[in-house]
């Protein structure tokens, strides 16, 4: 049996007053924005579904959001059903899966809207930030481009300049630790007991031209975790540790 298929996605820059909306509804109607109402033919409906498995938009994690929070910035929601039952609700407030820019320009494709792609992916940054922290205590470390700085709250806050030759031995590792294979978070599978409230919570973004990878945890770590952050720690020079 069919099921009727959903297409939801709405964003919002808070505090702008003005979001972004685009909604499938009964007829292969489209409304884009606040009322403007389209006509979707089976054909662009058909080319959208493709699309959504193409990028494999069914893995996507439930939620993309910092660590801790943050009170403004864009915030987005993305619902879909296809006629076949496979379902995705995706909620986001300023992280992004990797290849979020082709849910837009699909969306855009589809409805005729106008929805601005994320500008968060810049094909020629190399960033790294990771944050820790637990009571009493919090860590920030960062790469960006040829700019490497730690700041640990028990510790100095350092800046140093990054030549291209340690970097591209960084990233050879990067790819032997298979860090871009990680999961999205930790503990990916609910543990037996839960951890104390006291422990560790993290969260790393990386992006290498291409490739993104947003994973956070608490209290649980990917297996080789020790070994990213030792070689972070050699490419900045700063050594910092984050598990016991």
């Amino acid at each position: 049996m069919k099921k009727k298929e959903v297409i939801y996605y709405e964003g919002n820059a808070f505090p702008s007053p003005v979001d972004d909306r685009v909604e499938l509804k009964e007829g292969n109607k489209g409304i884009v924005d606040h009322g403007n109402e389209v006509q979707l033919s089976e054909t662009k409906l058909k080319n959208f579904w493709n699309k959504m498995d193409e990028i494999n938009i069914w893995n996507w994690e439930k939620d993309y959001s910092p660590m801790g929070g943050v009170c403004d910035g864009h915030v987005w929601e993305l619902r879909l059903r296809s006629k076949e039952g496979k379902a995705k609700v995706v909620n986001g407030h300023q992280e992004y899966p990797h290849n979020f820019n082709k849910l837009i320009k699909a969306l855009n494709d589809l409805f005729g809207s106008k929805i601005e792609e994320v500008k968060y992916f810049d094909n020629e940054n190399e960033i790294i930030e990771l944050h820790a922290q637990c009571f009493g205590w919090e860590l920030f470390v960062s790469l960006v481009n040829n700019k490497g700085s730690v700041f640990d709250s028990r510790g100095e806050d350092i800046t140093r300049t990054i030549n291209d030759f340690d970097k591209q031995n960084f990233w050879k590792k990067i790819e032997e630790l298979g860090v871009w294979n990680w999961y999205s978070k930790y503990p990916h599978k609910k543990p037996k007991y839960e951890s104390l409230p006291d422990q560790v919570g993290w969260e790393l973004k990386i992006i290498n031209h291409e490739k993104y990878k947003l994973c956070k945890g608490y209290d649980y770590f990917p297996k080789n975790f020790k070994e990213f952050t030792k070689e972070l720690s050699n490419l900045i020079g700063v050594e910092f540790k984050i598990q016991n």
